[in-house]
């Protein structure tokens, strides 16, 4: 399942960092994990930032078919059906969303066993996005050709939570938000 993901120089460490999340969040007490909540918070945060940014790496790598043209799009005779109800993506692929969507994870002013529940639900999903990352980079690259303008924002971990982690993790995520948002980039690294 594993063995031939796209970019894995960049799978590897992410995934990596994911697997130490994850081991700590199994090994925790629930009970108790208002001790170590910040810290895997800060962790959770950096990882999702970094999934987020290698599926927007892979989704610019890909080339989508053209769009049909000149196909109508429903036959006015056909027999009207019901419409599905739209479903929720496990995983948000862009950051930039309307203030009154919240998320998923624990804020912190949840229960400790709350708090350790949300988070390893929302480490399940990002390993379940991280081993099939070309579907989630589809469905990417899909969304952004129907729209257009900024899907990530310009810091992608908050400086707090940046100051909490190893300085290797804010190397990895500027590789990522590079290669991401690379308009972003363009002036910067001028040599």
């Amino acid at each position: 399942m594993f063995d031939h993901m796209p970019r894995p120089e960049l799978w590897t460490r992410i995934f990596a960092l994911l697997g130490a999340l994850r081991t700590m969040l199994r090994e925790a007490v629930p009970e108790l994990f208002g001790d170590i909540a910040g810290e895997a918070r800060a962790q959770l945060v950096a990882i999702t930032s970094l999934v987020r940014r290698y599926i927007h790496v892979l989704a610019a790598e890909l080339a989508l078919p053209p769009l049909a043209v000149g196909v109508p799009a429903k036959n006015s005779n056909a027999t009207p059906t019901k419409l599905q109800p739209r479903r929720e993506a496990a995983f948000r692929l862009t950051e930039l969303i309307s203030p009154s969507k919240g998320s998923t994870a624990s804020d912190g002013s949840d229960t400790p066993f709350i708090q350790w529940a949300m988070m390893l639900e929302a480490a399940r999903r990002l390993n379940a996005v991280l081993a099939d990352p070309q579907k989630h980079a589809l469905r990417l690259a899909r969304l952004l050709r129907r729209r257009k303008g900024e899907t990530l924002k310009e810091m992608p971990v908050p400086g707090h939570i940046l100051r909490r982690l190893p300085p290797w993790i804010d190397a990895l995520l500027c590789r990522l938000d590079e290669a991401a948002r690379p308009e972003a980039w363009a002036g910067i690294n001028t040599s």
